[in-house]
């Protein structure tokens, strides 16, 4: 390979559970409780779409740009001060860049949100390109925004592999004819078994890339 597209959350950021936890914080203040389905379900959307739901299924008052304000200022945060790494995800990135492989991100959140603590945690400056599921209007089980990161990072898709903790993630980079890498992340443990059958590759954490 020579780019390589990573997923941010639960992939390279151990932050799947700082989500879940300023969600749930959010549904408590608000007086409902919040449905682990739910949880499971907002994974796989960004975070414009959750807050639709939220104000137009759930029945929020709030309207949904003030639910996605209020959430962005809980979590802000948290990526700004708190959010660490993946174990040996430094180690393998270097390595990677090291090694002339050209890095992207592909992600269903917030530039703002990651680049804070990329920048914090002294990673930003590997990166060559970023793709935003918001940017080409589907979610990830389709191939779209890891094809626009391969076009950012000027690699034709059989040149990349994509590094993901969903299910929905590794099937769409497969669609764009994408190696891929499914990285165990805990929020993610129901579906450890089909994203085994599906990647290229599955590893526990980025040492066992070595």
């Amino acid at each position: 390979m020579s780019g390589a597209i990573f997923d941010v959350d639960g992939t390279l950021l151990d932050s799947m559970g700082v989500w879940y936890n300023v969600t749930e914080n959010y549904f408590r203040l608000n007086g409902k409780p919040l449905d682990p389905q739910i949880g499971a379900l907002f994974q796989n959307m960004t975070l414009t779409d959750s807050t639709s739901y939220m104000h137009n299924v759930l029945g929020f008052s709030d309207k949904p740009e003030q639910i996605l304000n209020n959430l962005e200022q809980m979590i802000a945060v948290e990526y700004e001060q708190n959010i660490p790494l993946k174990p040996y995800a430094e180690e393998y990135i270097c390595a990677l860049y090291k090694n002339g492989v050209r890095l992207a991100v592909a992600t269903s959140g917030y530039a703002r949100l990651w680049r804070s603590a990329f920048d914090r945690l002294g990673i930003l400056k590997y990166f060559d390109a970023a793709a935003f599921s918001s940017e080409v209007g589907v979610d990830k089980s389709n191939p779209d925004v890891y094809l626009l990161a391969a076009e950012r990072l000027g690699k034709a898709p059989c040149e990349c592999t994509v590094y993901e903790d969903i299910l929905t993630g590794i099937i769409g980079a497969k669609k764009a004819g994408m190696r891929t890498v499914g990285i165990y992340d805990e929020s993610n443990e129901n579906d450890k078994e089909e994203i085994i059958k599906h990647a290229d590759i599955y590893v526990k954490d980025y040492s066992e890339l070595f």
